[in-house]
């Protein structure tokens, strides 16, 4: 074909030689160069960096390369801890990748409103950030719940010789314990951190059998679920496109309470 151009007179093509290369438009030679790679089976030793990654991301998605960019979506996923959750979230937007955006989320929703910039503010959008900001308020109010309300002790154990002593004391460790560990205003706690303290406590009348049946109960985590499955349910909206209305009447109505 290029020859005969040549032979006709006509002016050279693109790609004809090295001094006439084929341009693409918005593509480097180097993101070009790891198409290849991955095209033709080439080994590569070490790491993609993240820049590469969302790079390559941008060529699969222009060119419609769909093998290439599962390949490329699978090595995102697998190095997730070293990109921040904004950039996840703006991937997964504009790339259409929903795969990335719920690991993200939940990222954000425990990440310090403090720590988000505005630079990752915009790498998420307004709607998202909104609704980051909506469902940390929500899930800050059940942890104040949480630390004012402690499990109640309904049965007490055949070693409890003094019930009513035993579920006072265990009220007030709650509030000096549990309380101050989750709502520590300079070092917060986990929950499950927050547990392992509390565990170390004396207790007062509390008896052994009280306290291990209790203990069971924390470690089921149960009142944590409900915060779990609102963060969940809060990035399904999203992902499935629905309203943002919808979403933040959920954020009010989702009965986040242990």
């Amino acid at each position: 074909m290029f020859a005969a151009t040549q032979n006709a007179g006509q002016p050279e093509l693109d790609g004809i030689s090295d001094d006439r290369p084929i341009y693409l438009d918005g593509l480097s030679r180097e993101m070009f160069k790891l198409f290849l790679e991955h095209t033709f089976g080439r080994v590569r030793t070490g790491s993609y960096t993240t820049d590469k990654l969302s790079k390559f991301l941008y060529f699969c998605d222009m060119y419609q390369c769909r093998h290439a960019q599962e390949f490329v979506v699978h090595r995102i996923f697998s190095a997730r801890f070293r990109f921040h959750p904004a950039q996840l979230i703006n991937l997964a937007i504009k790339y259409h990748v929903r795969s990335l955006f719920p690991f993200a989320f939940q990222q954000l929703a425990e990440t310090p409103i403090t720590e988000i910039t505005h630079s990752h503010w915009e790498l998420m959008g307004d709607e998202v950030f909104l609704n980051i900001v909506y469902v940390q308020a929500a899930l800050d109010h059940h942890h104040r719940i949480i630390a004012v309300e402690e499990p109640k002790i309904l049965m007490h154990s055949s070693d409890c010789q003094n019930p009513t002593g035993c579920s006072e004391d265990w009220h007030v460790i709650w509030w000096n314990g549990m309380g101050r560990f989750l709502l520590d205003g300079r070092n917060p706690q986990p929950y499950s951190d927050a547990v392992k303290r509390f565990k170390e406590l004396k207790f007062g009348r509390v008896s052994e059998g009280c306290k291990d049946l209790m203990f069971k109960i924390l470690d089921q985590r149960a009142t944590f679920h409900h915060a779990e499955h609102f963060i969940s349910e809060a990035c399904r909206f999203l992902v499935r496109e629905t309203s943002f209305q919808i979403v933040v009447l959920l954020v009010f109505t989702a009965g986040l309470h242990p």
